[in-house]
């Protein structure tokens, strides 16, 4: 992706100049610390059975937080590495990026979740990748199912009037958003936004200032 693919997408969120001044000065930051991705791949699918020991393990790809997640199922253990698709705490970041900035993550994460609560025992040892272990994964999802509803439902309300994105942040967190989670507050706004347009419960349009409204449709 190129830088100004990056400003336009986040001058149409509502960005001002000192926080597009931002994005440019972190621009490239992450890729430049991960390793590069290899040239040859084993490739995981869903459903597929890996051996590992003297135990299967069953591939469960999750979307909405990565394009494909891939979770780790022993049936006999009765344990998943769960990664960052189930999350004791926290919700997994779901967001709209400029690389994809049509896509609707947050239908796709909640199918997700829908999905794991059908596949795994409700009394399955979950490994998260954030958080410790726990037990329970049924209740955790269907509380981030409801989690996210609700935040659907508070937007609705707050899209009487037309929106930014900037301007939603306070409708959808709790705590203060500054320069280290703007981006994700953006990401997670959009995720919400685009998932009540794909609904035809609001419309979009492009501000004389090149900034997008939301608005109930």
């Amino acid at each position: 992706m190129y830088l100004g693919e990056g400003i336009r997408f986040y001058q149409a969120a509502g960005f001002d100049e000192d926080q597009l001044n931002v994005y440019r000065q972190r621009f490239g930051w992450y890729g430049a610390r991960i390793t590069p991705l290899p040239n040859a791949i084993h490739r995981m699918v869903n459903d597929q059975e890996i051996q590992i020991g003297d135990n299967k393990w069953k591939v469960v790809v999750g979307t909405g937080h990565s394009p494909e997640h891939a979770c780790l199922y022993c049936e006999d253990q009765n344990v998943v590495i769960a990664g960052d698709q189930i999350l004791p705490r926290i919700s997994s970041n779901v967001s709209v990026r400029p690389n994809e900035p049509t896509e609707n993550p947050l239908a796709e994460w909640l199918e997700s979740c829908r999905m794991l609560i059908e596949t795994l025992p409700s009394d399955i040892l979950v490994l998260p990748s954030h958080g410790r272990p726990f037990q329970g994964a049924h209740e955790r999802l269907n509380a981030l199912i409801h989690d996210h509803e609700d935040s659907l439902e508070k937007l609705y309300g707050l899209c009487e009037e037309p929106q930014r994105v900037v301007d939603t942040f306070p409708t959808l967190f709790k705590g203060e958003i500054g320069e280290n989670n703007l981006i994700i507050a953006v990401g997670e706004s959009l995720a919400h936004l685009h998932y009540l347009l794909a609904e035809g419960r609001i419309a979009v349009k492009r501000g004389a200032d090149d900034v997008n409204l939301y608005y109930r449709a």
